[in-house]
């Protein structure tokens, strides 16, 4: 499988506290960490960890994180071919973790912001021999949109996770094969706020009138459920699976490692239904651990989850 993926990085800071913050509240964390995060840069190296060929556009800025980030991507293995230094910052994020494993997240684009659609035609020669392209909203809307319509007229196949949450125009929606969202961005991806408290069942009702409520004519439309697992629409209809019971610790990068996970296993042509089954694992790897770049799951690491006969 060849993957070319729009990256980003963001320098992660996790604050580790009792519980999540109300409007106006100070809390003081009982832990901080630092990492190298950003949903781009987590697609990418987990579809490399995974196996997969990788191919990604990144850009960070002219600062210690950006320098180191590169190294470590280049000590995986990974190529630094599209790997730009724009501007003096690279992109922060802030985390609040609960020790449930619940958090909240902020984040500030940095070097990201600067990345432009004269910047990925440098790299459209890899684009080209890629399988998919995969995107998120941590970088500019427009150079998002020009990818899929590249993507598009060379016959790549999309994966699209539209967070941090803005609306999906009709034209992008039309150019994207696999769409993944959790409640929370299906909430507002179908107008319905109610969606934040069904159950999967719930969701496998429904889910075929609020996909035709927007219109959606993908190969695939995914909703994360966390501890609920996923429910999925395809061209044959609904499939729900259980998620994998394991101890969450931080739920921090689990949908980042559920798409690397499923567009993987798609990507070898198994059935939706196992290939969401190996998504789920990928997930629950990242979520019963602390941090994700360090664990970002290689296929043997998963072993133990997916010779269990069932998901939770």
């Amino acid at each position: 499988m060849r993957a070319f993926v729009l990256g980003n990085y963001m320098h992660a800071c996790f604050m580790h506290v009792d519980r999540l913050p109300c409007a106006g509240e100070s809390l003081a964390a009982r832990r901080v960490d630092w990492e190298h995060g950003g949903k781009g840069l987590n697609l990418g190296l987990g579809l490399h960890r995974l196996g997969a060929e990788v191919h990604m556009i990144m850009a960070v800025g002219a600062d210690l994180s950006g320098v180191a980030v590169c190294q470590a991507l280049v000590a995986e293995g990974m190529s630094d071919a599209h790997f730009l230094t724009l501007g003096d910052a690279s992109g922060f994020g802030v985390g609040f973790v609960t020790p449930e494993g619940a958090n909240f997240l902020a984040t500030h684009l940095g070097a990201n912001a600067l990345l432009e659609v004269a910047h990925l035609g440098q790299a459209e020669g890899c684009l080209s021999r890629a399988d998919w392209l995969l995107a998120h909203f941590e970088m500019p809307d427009a150079l998002v949109r020009h990818a899929f319509r590249l993507a598009r007229a060379k016959g790549l196949s999309t994966y699209l996770n539209p967070s941090p949450w803005r609306d999906v125009d009709r034209a992008l929606l039309d150019m994207t094969d696999l769409l993944v969202v959790n409640a929370s961005e299906a909430s507002m991806l179908f107008g319905d706020r109610t969606v934040l408290n069904w159950s999967r069942a719930d969701w496998c009702s429904h889910l075929p009138r609020l996909a035709a409520g927007i219109g959606w004519r993908g190969r695939a439309l995914v909703v994360t459920l966390a501890e609920e697992g996923c429910v999925a629409l395809d061209a044959a209809g609904v499939i729900d699976v259980a998620a994998f019971s394991v101890t969450q610790v931080d739920a921090t990068g689990a949908g980042d490692a559920f798409g690397c996970g499923l567009v993987h296993a798609l990507a070898r042509g198994e059935p939706l239904t196992q290939a969401l089954r190996f998504a789920n694992a990928c997930g629950a790897h990242v979520a019963s651990r602390a941090g994700v770049f360090a664990n970002l799951p290689r296929p043997g690491e998963l072993a133990a989850l997916l010779d269990d006969a069932s998901p939770a």
